[in-house]
């Protein structure tokens, strides 16, 4: 472990919110991995530590003790699991299953700064509390504890740079879906390619290089690593499709987030371009101008989706990358349970509620 200023957080097992049923792959580990993290932290006496210690749960915002949910651990139980799926050592693989997570962190900072999310977890945000200058210095330090995670196990030096090196590119991939996500706000009309294009790099990148990690940790083939990076990649757009759908119809009870947040900011989601694409010339000429006016009048948006199929219409859109994910994985040959695993991951992301 890393050499901290003072007594790390204690140690406790993972929160993770038992109302919905999960996938036994992201429970499998969760524990260890929510120690390894807590483990891994900033000093919680600086200021870095009790912004970051607070958006992963551990604090509150005096920057006491706090038992709050950690998140779901999709992309490090997707790790560990690609690393024993391939013949790997789940502590071997820990410190990168850890990184990976820090860095899916570092990039919900940011991402609410840039969409003026104002909750997230059923918490305020870091900017929220602090503001969008110290939530950017959170968002940093967060990106640069993860590279000293990744970096920080006792795995092979070719194998680690290999894995750091997946992580590093998927990231600069994902800052330039966000980029795109940004651009593209206000504009209905965008293709369907062109939306798929951008979730695929700001939310499935990073998914397909968390499984390619766990590949590269444990030595697999190079046709093995790059299967189970497309597969994961298909996997992140199944999670971001029903994730714009949560965005939309979900309850925020569940999910954490304001259901109000994308539609008022006329973000471009997998509803609004589906919807765009059923509408009547008259309907699409009146969204139009919701989004180029900028009006943030969720409930109007919302009530063109509505006309246009409502929560049905992209409901059962994930499913198709799921099915293509889960068909890549088990022309593998893995063994029976870790290619079920995969399968079972796959259901839980195309149906759960938050």
């Amino acid at each position: 472990m890393n050499t901290r200023l003072d007594a790390p957080l204690p140690r406790v097992e993972a929160d993770l919110e038992s109302s919905e049923p999960s996938a036994s792959l992201l429970t499998r580990h969760a524990a260890r991995i929510a120690t390894y993290l807590r483990e891994s932290a900033l000093p919680p006496r600086s200021f870095t530590g009790r912004m970051t210690g607070y958006h992963m749960g551990w604090l509150d915002r005096d920057g006491q003790p706090s038992r709050c949910s950690p998140g779901k651990f999709v992309r490090p139980a997707l790790c560990l699991w690609s690393a024993e799926a391939c013949g790997g050592d789940i502590e071997t693989a820990l410190p990168v299953a850890a990184g990976i997570e820090l860095i899916h962190n570092f990039t919900l900072i940011h991402d609410d700064i840039q969409d003026q999310d104002r909750t997230r977890r059923n918490r305020d945000t870091v900017w929220a509390l602090w503001g969008p200058a110290q939530g950017i210095n959170a968002g940093d330090a967060l990106h640069a504890l993860a590279f000293r995670t990744l970096a920080g196990g006792t795995l092979e030096p070719s194998r680690c740079l290999l894995a750091v090196r997946a992580i590093a590119d998927a990231v600069l991939v994902v800052v330039e879906g966000q980029s795109l996500d940004l651009r593209l706000e206000g504009d209905p009309q965008t293709s369907v390619r062109t939306y798929l294009r951008m979730i695929g790099a700001k939310t499935a990148a990073l998914l397909g290089a968390s499984i390619q990690a766990g590949a590269l940790v444990a030595g697999a083939p190079s046709t093995t690593v790059d299967a189970l990076r497309r597969a994961g990649y298909l996997l992140g757009l199944a999670f971001q499709i029903h994730d714009d759908w949560l965005g939309t119809w979900g309850d925020p009870d569940a999910t954490g987030k304001s259901s109000t947040g994308d539609l008022g900011r006329c973000k471009l989601t997998y509803p609004i371009v589906a919807g765009y694409a059923r509408m009547q010339p008259a309907q699409q000429q009146q969204l139009r101008a919701l989004f180029r006016d900028g009006a943030g009048d969720a409930a109007a948006v919302r009530a063109l989706l509505e006309t246009a199929g409502g929560p049905q219409l992209t409901k059962d859109a994930p499913s198709h990358f799921a099915r293509k994910a889960v068909a890549l994985v088990k022309a593998l040959g893995l063994i029976r349970r870790s290619a079920d695993d995969f399968t079972e991951v796959a259901d839980y992301v195309t149906r759960r509620s938050r």
